[in-house]
């Protein structure tokens, strides 16, 4: 699955977005979307579905705070 697709996919089962592709890759979605606990959750699936690790600097830079971020750092991962 995509990256875009996954996430669309896992944040519309917590709140329905209704946005399209170019909106929906400049949402903030920590602002919104999830509270701390979710956070984890999201990461931990993040990485399971992608079979990568992230990292503290991964998850707390600016990059992370937007959908196009975190397609991003899930690309530059698995070409790892």
């Amino acid at each position: 699955m995509k990256p875009i697709d996954f996430l669309r996919n896992y944040l519309n089962e917590i709140k329905p977005i209704e946005m399209d592709d170019n909106t929906f890759l400049k949402y903030r979605y920590l602002d919104n979307h999830l509270d701390s606990f979710a956070i984890i959750q999201f990461i931990m699936a993040i990485e399971d579905e992608f079979g990568i690790s992230l990292l503290p600097e991964d998850t707390e830079s600016e990059e992370f705070r937007t959908i196009e971020g975190v397609i991003k750092i899930i690309e530059t991962k698995k070409e790892l």
